[in-house]
């Protein structure tokens, strides 16, 4: 691990003296109308005030106190999961003597610290070759990444593997995908969870026989508003019908989300692999049963402080701002840069194929021994935690919710993977 870096060297940006919106204005006064791809990047992506750099403040917008919570947040139980398809990963390719993951979009290092805490328990020998990356957006010497890394540091020692007794490069931090690895230089996992879904994206609505792009404009006062106008590329104007969908059908008004960006995070990521799998977890679907007349406002979120905000123009840098994702796009960008598909099923699914309910039941025996002598206070109390323990679990695999994920798994130099992974996992208890 990397030092830490020092709060000190941080300028102070708060919002009060750089207003993140006061800058989207002074563009859009200057360039005219931003399109909605291009303030999402501002208002999430800006080095210093965007949401993922901590808002100007510092303030850390992931978990319980943040803004939205993820499948780590609920139990660890998800990052070991995960970390048996990592280690299955090394037992399928060989047992390379060095096997990266490349995590993009790490955030707090939860699974980071979940799958090394499998591997020093679990998998000593997988333990010895792994090499872990974080890609985080956090600015270097803030103090959000500085709170981060700590977070990180105090977790792994909990989990048995202080950074101080592992190798040198065991673990590291990058602050981009292309700064993880050289060229065609890994043989490991890519993997991201959640990431995809924040990528910034066009908008578009369907306006008589035609699409026309939303915008984000100032009115008379000044105010961010949303207006319509012609597509900002052929690429955006061509997009849905690249993917047949049957738009000119739809009632006027329709919406929908573009990103053009997926396919190229897709491109960047496959780069990096000299063999082994690009993994992304994400809300979404194939085009198809993504982009259909139900969804009339499209699927753009705004949250915060685990609500739905009305408004995603208010309060640039201080909401998450997000919409659904079109794997068919995903996966056409990995074939065209050499990826074949090995899976594409639930995260409900996969977690269940990893036996996340046999490690759960092990976990409950081993933490609370005394859940069924309920005639103890102590029974009580570990009959109470076993159910919470159960409750967290089926919260993951539940498929309206965070079971309904979409995994998808591409792969470099892996014949006969698919076939491979769609084995139940054998859990084996140390």
């Amino acid at each position: 691990m990397r030092p830490m870096r020092q709060a000190a060297d941080w300028r102070d940006r708060s919002p009060t003296q750089h207003d993140l919106g006061a800058l989207i204005r002074a563009e859009i006064a200057v360039d005219g109308p931003l399109t909605f791809a291009r303030f999402m990047e501002l208002a999430l992506y800006h080095p210093t005030l965007g949401y993922y750099a901590g808002g100007g403040s510092g303030r850390e917008p992931l978990g319980w106190s943040g803004d939205y919570f993820t499948a780590g947040d609920l139990t660890p139980l998800w990052g070991r999961a995960l970390a048996r398809r990592f280690a299955r990963l090394w037992e399928l390719m060989g047992q390379p003597k060095r096997f990266e993951v490349v995590e993009v979009g790490a955030g707090r290092g939860l699974l980071a610290a979940a799958v090394w805490g499998y591997a020093i328990e679990q998998a000593p020998a997988w333990a010895q070759a792994l090499r872990y990356t974080l890609v985080d957006r956090a600015p270097v010497g803030s103090p959000l990444q500085a709170a981060r890394e700590a977070r990180l540091a105090q977790a792994l020692a909990n989990a048995g593997a202080p950074p101080a007794s592992l190798p040198p490069d065991a673990i590291r931090w990058a602050d981009t995908l292309v700064g993880a690895a050289p060229p065609h230089s890994l043989i490991g996992c890519v993997f991201a969870n959640e990431l995809a879904d924040a990528l910034p994206t066009h908008v578009v609505e369907k306006q008589g026989d035609a699409l026309a792009e939303v915008y984000v404009a100032l009115d008379t006062d000044g105010r961010l508003v949303m207006q319509t106008g012609s597509p900002s590329s052929p690429a955006v104007a061509d997009y849905l019908d690249h993917y047949r969908i049957p738009w000119r059908c739809y009632p006027d008004g329709w919406r929908a989300e573009v990103c053009l960006l997926a396919p190229q995070w897709m491109a960047s990521a496959a780069r990096l692999l000299a063999r082994g799998c690009v993994m992304t977890l994400d809300y979404g679907d194939t085009a198809r049963r993504l982009y259909t007349p139900a969804r009339l406002a499209g699927t753009l979120m705004a949250y915060i402080q685990h609500r739905v905000a009305a408004d995603p123009l208010a309060h640039p840098g201080q909401q998450d701002l997000t919409a659904h994702v079109n794997f068919s796009a995903l996966i056409d960008a990995g074939r065209a840069a050499g990826l074949r598909l090995a899976e594409y099923t639930t995260q409900g699914a996969l977690l269940e194929c990893l036996g996340i309910w046999d490690e759960a039941d092990a976990l409950a025996a081993r933490r609370y021994p005394h859940a069924d002598d309920r005639q103890t206070a102590q029974g009580q109390l570990d009959y109470l935690r076993r159910a919470s323990l159960r409750n967290s679990v089926k919260a993951l695999l539940a498929p309206q919710g965070l079971g309904g994920f979409r995994a998808l798994t591409m792969q470099r130099g892996l014949p006969g993977l698919s076939a491979a992974l769609s084995r139940r996992y054998t859990w084996r208890p140390r």
